[in-house]
């Protein structure tokens, strides 16, 4: 396979992984307002976003402790390490989320802002990426 083609297959990924996670935070939000009939989800489909965000932030916490992680999230860890806010303030954070996502409860207040900058820095590593490869 051509680099150009080993790019853009990561892209993909890395665009439908995107896709999901603000599709779940779009659900989970809509869910602490209350307002998740008014868009149509059921249970089921809280719980499935619960799921796909615990599992997302449970990889990222992780990889914030290891001396190298996995591959693909190696970008995202070195963007989190390299920003404004203190990595232990980010593992507290996550660690908190983690908590709040695998309750029956509803997510508190907190966690919302937590989730979209984590999404954010995701969305800045996609975007970089497709700059790398339109430049070429």
């Amino acid at each position: 396979m051509s680099v150009l083609g080993s790019v853009s297959g990561r892209l993909g990924r890395e665009q439908q992984l995107l896709r999901e996670l603000n599709s779940a935070l779009i659900a989970l939000e809509a869910d602490t307002l209350g307002q998740a009939s008014d868009f149509g989800l059921s249970a089921k489909d809280i719980s499935e976003s619960r799921q796909k965000l615990l599992d997302f932030v449970t990889r990222l916490r992780s990889a914030l402790t290891q001396e190298s992680p996995s591959v693909d999230m190696q970008p995202l860890v070195h963007r989190v390490k390299s920003g404004m806010k203190p990595i232990d303030d980010w593992k507290e954070d996550l660690s908190n989320l983690i908590k709040g996502l695998q309750s029956d409860q509803q997510l508190q207040d907190s966690a919302i802002p937590v989730l979209e900058d984590t999404l954010s820095l995701l969305d800045s590593e996609f975007t970089e990426d497709l700059r790398r490869l339109y430049s070429r």
